[in-house]
């Protein structure tokens, strides 16, 4: 989730729900929503979005101006969500402390939302979602995965994959077959080598030392290289 003081965008699995603060001012909503979408990912860019704002009730001038700075970002207003068919974010301190988060990586455990796809990805597929994206399947030539957390492919993946959309450098690409036609995490980003290699086994990309970096299982253990 992205958030301001008053705004927050959730990407969900039936699209993007924005929370608008019910008691602040409506100039002061609008102007941090226009500061959250200037520092979004452009992903989120030709997506449908309903709103939540309690039981407050907007103007024809406000949903007016509403659509207008959600269309400046190629975002379309698809109406509103009443408290019994929204989820609140909840403002409390999160359960996984940052030490805590550090010892779960470590150990190969993340926490977060995830999305499971019971299928293949074929050409002109996309699935966005903010958190964990794994996919029971193959993602093919032409189809594209963007997530704000890790991607996992139970296959081969051969489309384009983008993890950490957001900038989170520590996300991780892992697939039994890995050879993308573009792959991507925060803001680096490879494709696959024109060797035509096959075969290879389980491969997880990362980060590190700056660079991207694939790790596969061998008989021999770990091997690693920079892309």
């Amino acid at each position: 989730m992205t958030r301001t003081e008053h705004v927050a965008l959730k990407g969900t699995r039936d699209g993007l729900v924005l929370y608008l603060d019910p008691t602040a001012d409506f100039g002061l909503l609008m102007s941090e929503l226009d500061n959250l979408m200037e520092n979004s990912d452009q992903f989120l860019q030709g997506a449908t979005v309903r709103c939540y704002a309690g039981k407050r009730e907007f103007s024809e001038d406000e949903h007016s101006g509403l659509a207008t700075v959600l269309n400046k970002y190629r975002l379309e207003l698809a109406g509103w969500l009443t408290t019994e068919e929204v989820y609140l974010p909840s403002k409390a301190k999160p359960y996984v402390t940052e030490e805590k988060d550090a010892r779960l990586r470590e150990e190969g455990m993340v926490e977060g939302h995830c999305l499971f796809v019971e299928r293949t990805l074929r050409s002109g597929k996309s699935v966005q979602f903010e958190g964990h994206v794994v996919v029971l399947g193959d993602v093919n030539p032409g189809a594209e995965i963007i997530a704000t957390g890790n991607i996992v492919v139970l296959g081969s993946l051969r489309g384009v994959a983008h993890a950490g959309a957001t900038g989170d450098r520590k996300a991780s690409v892992s697939a039994y077959h890995l050879a993308p036609t573009q792959l991507r995490i925060a803001d680096l980003v490879t494709r696959a080598p024109d060797d035509g290699s096959d075969g290879r086994g389980p491969e997880i990309a990362k980060i590190k030392d700056d660079q991207l970096m694939v790790e596969g299982a061998s008989m021999n253990g770990w091997r690693s290289k920079a892309r």
